[in-house]
């Protein structure tokens, strides 16, 4: 593939070498890893600071992006991780707070984006993480905004968009159950905002030009649960609503568990859409033991693959070495080598990966440990990777999930 690239000049480092890449060029697209508030030796930049940490995030990214030619316009996909230890009534002034730096270098107009409150970073004193897809040449010449009348809105304005048409996919920005001024709809409601939410996702997607049964991708980001239960009772709710709604033709699915910005909110979603024919790949091991036989674990469409969350859950829904990240995570990488079989390609063919831990206290020892199997797994795949640790994942003892995309050339 090309534009594989980890040294574009003095930016950010890993501490530690690392077998991923800053930046994938592949066709008219660009895809970023995570960006951190790292420097050039791997250390954070202003600890615990957000707008610090936000600015030189963006900072970051303007450059692997420059390195390919390109500016912060060409973006068409934005996901922010961010993580606020504090009162749930101090979260809005904290977006607030980090989305006026972000206004800063946002163009207008904007990326479909998402922005969610996870549990932490692979190193600590780390709030902020911006993963990205860009265009060029002719996609992004043809690219087309898709802003539908009667949308829920953001509390401050910003020139984000609710979903962007790029060639044959489409782009849905994350989506909540909100009204014009940012405030919940449905407080706590799990199944009124989730179907609010799928309405919203439905008109991005057929005012893109689309059908709800193109949906290739969901990202479901539910509220964790704080009380100590065995199962997420949210995240059971969302699976049934999803499945009703979608019944055979239900995407691929990565879930994980966050927390929400304004009160009431107990989930978000960000989807992608193929307008284009594509298949899909079923197969076991699936994602929990309730999520049944309708997902797919993979799509394709044209030299385009999307694997949904992949955790090391075994044939009988039962959790494969529970509690341990590491040895989850060479499960979950086999996983993803077989599904990639079933599409044609191979783990070479990865342009993102992206990790989801699961545990308490610093996972850094953990993130670099299964940096280095994924280095013995795969040691001539460096995709672009993003890393974050949410609050919960599809089951309990399940420490790690990984998702991905795949192309070939």
């Amino acid at each position: 593939m090309s534009g594989v690239n980890q040294n574009i000049g003095k930016t950010w480092s890993w501490r530690e070498t690392c077998p991923f890449s800053q930046v994938i060029e592949i066709k008219d697209q660009v895809f970023l890893s995570g960006q951190p508030p790292l420097d050039d030796e791997g250390n954070v930049v202003a600890p615990n600071d957000i707008a610090g940490q936000t600015r030189c995030v963006f900072e970051n990214m303007k450059r692997v992006l420059e390195s390919k030619g390109l500016s912060l316009k060409n973006l068409v996909r934005l996901n922010t991780y961010y993580v606020f230890d504090g009162e749930d009534d101090d979260a809005t002034k904290y977006w607030e707070d980090m989305t006026r730096v972000r206004l800063e270098y946002f163009p207008d107009p904007g990326p479909a984006a998402t922005a969610v409150r996870i549990k932490g970073m692979p190193y600590e004193g780390q709030l902020i993480q911006i993963e990205g897809i860009a265009l060029k040449n002719a996609d992004f010449a043809k690219r087309v905004r898709v802003m539908p009348e009667g949308s829920w809105d953001w509390s401050i304005s910003v020139p984000l968009s609710q979903g962007w048409v790029c060639d044959d996919r489409i782009y849905v920005g994350g989506q909540i159950s909100a009204d014009k001024k940012g405030v919940a709809v449905h407080v706590n409601d799990v199944v009124s905002q989730t179907n609010a939410i799928y309405d919203y996702i439905d008109t991005v997607v057929r005012d893109g030009g689309g059908d709800p049964g193109d949906l290739a991708h969901l990202k479901i980001c539910f509220k964790y649960d704080s009380s100590g239960r065995h199962e997420n009772v949210y995240l059971q709710k969302i699976i049934e609503v999803t499945k009703n709604r979608y019944g055979s033709k239900c995407p691929v699915i990565t879930c994980f568990g966050v927390d929400l910005l304004y009160p009431g909110l107990v989930l978000e979603i960000d989807a992608m859409a193929f307008k284009t024919s594509h298949s899909r790949i079923s197969t076991t091991p699936r994602l929990g033991k309730d999520f049944g036989d309708c997902f797919a674990a993979a799509i394709t469409a044209g030299h385009e693959t999307w694997i949904g969350g992949q955790e090391a859950i075994g044939p009988n829904g039962s959790v494969m070495f529970h509690g341990d990240a590491v040895a989850q995570a060479k499960i979950v990488f086999e996983n993803l080598k077989v599904l990639l079989g079933k599409a044609g390609l191979n783990i070479e063919d990865i342009v993102r990966l992206n990790m989801f831990f699961v545990g308490e206290g610093d996972i850094s020892q953990e993130f670099h440990d299964v940096m280095r199997v994924w280095q013995e797994f795969a040691p001539q795949s460096n995709p672009t990777m993003t890393s974050v640790k949410a609050y919960e994942l599809s089951s309990p003892g399940v420490e790690f999930m990984a998702e991905c995309i795949a192309m070939k050339c």
